[in-house]
């Protein structure tokens, strides 16, 4: 008896620190998200940057090279994305009256082809002000992410510094003690790694096709849109329909219905191709991670860190499923996040 209250007693103990914790990341997340970002963007870079030195180029000059790169990157981004988002915002009042009265044209063209649309019902279920104003919204959160650009340039660049000495620092822990150590973070890494090489050439992949089609239909800001597929193609389940509503939106302002019907209709092809057939071709099983696991870990991390944590939720919940196959008290819970058993 006395057993059973210890062990319900330590139970109630890990749920209320667990609470604690999270409540903790969640007011502390404007710290944090910036950090987190900076994680992203060096898990990106650090492939390239060590590719270079395999290839034979000297360290410094291969960190040299990618550090310009970042730089250039992120200086030419941040302006376009600004001035893109800035001239959005200036157009906003008259694209949402035209979008109107386009979805308008659309119902008076389906009652002469003998289809009947009770207008008030449809603009009521669809709500498409709404749908523009939100979209609006999160356009304008995201530039407040630029606002931390330099601070986020900086992180990476001692991240990427650090992750030189990184290896000598795990192998003298496990020289201290801590067996199996680096052979259990070595594989972790990889699998990390993996993750984000495949990830990035597939949303690179998907932000070029975007911007292919929309060059081809007209539609403006077509960089802008890419530059959007391509980073929400990091988020599972999700991501590729919330980067298809601006631009479907925009068509139907400045094109009209039919236009944006085209545009959804490409979106539709690329996530098919690319999510559905590419990225598990390529990517396998390398994640281990269960589909439900994915999708609620999207939904968790985005309550806790917001869009940010949206995009990181994979990579968080590898974490954690690595940080719990770390002890064999937790490493049940490990399982439990896993797509599959191992057989011994």
């Amino acid at each position: 008896m006395h057993k059973t209250s210890s062990s319900i007693t330590g139970s109630i103990l890990v749920m209320a620190a667990l609470v604690i914790i999270i409540a903790g990341m969640k007011i502390a997340a404007p710290l944090i998200v910036p950090f987190m970002l900076s994680v992203f963007i060096a898990l990106l870079l650090s492939p390239p940057l060590h590719w270079l030195i395999r290839k034979g180029i000297p360290r410094p000059l291969a960190f040299l090279v990618i550090i310009i790169l970042m730089l250039a990157l992120f200086i030419s981004l941040t302006g376009l994305i600004s001035t893109h988002i800035a001239d959005l915002f200036a157009k906003s009042e008259d694209w949402q009256q035209a979008m109107m009265e386009n979805l308008q044209k659309w119902l008076v063209q389906l009652n002469e082809w003998g289809v009947t649309v009770d207008k008030e019902a449809f603009f009521e279920f669809l709500q498409p002000q709404k749908v523009f104003t939100f979209t609006l919204s999160i356009l304008k959160n995201s530039t407040t992410l630029l606002s931390n650009s330099f601070l986020i340039f900086f992180t990476v660049l001692f991240m990427l510094i650090e992750s030189f000495h990184i290896k000598d620092k795990i192998a003298y822990i496990e020289n201290s003690g801590t067996s199996g150590l680096a052979e259990r973070i070595d594989a972790f890494a990889d699998r990390l790694n993996h993750y984000f090489t495949l990830k990035a050439f597939t949303s690179a992949l998907t932000g070029l096709w975007i911007v292919a089609v929309l060059y081809w239909f007209d539609i403006p800001y077509p960089i802008l849109w890419g530059i959007g597929g391509f980073v929400l193609n990091f988020i599972p389940v999700i991501g590729s329909i919330i980067a298809a509503v601006p631009p479907v939106l925009i068509a139907l302002a400045t094109h009209g219905f039919s236009d944006a019907l085209w545009v959804a209709g490409w979106f539709l092809v690329i996530n098919t191709a690319i999510g559905n057939l590419l990225e598990p071709k390529l990517m396998g099983k390398g994640l281990e991670l269960s589909e439900l696991v994915v999708f609620l870990s999207l939904v968790f991390w985005g309550w806790v860190f917001g869009k940010v944590g949206m995009l990181l939720a994979v990579p968080l919940t590898m974490i954690v499923k690595f940080a719990l196959e770390a002890s064999d008290s937790t490493k049940w819970l490990g399982v439990l996040l896993s797509d599959s058993v191992k057989k011994r």
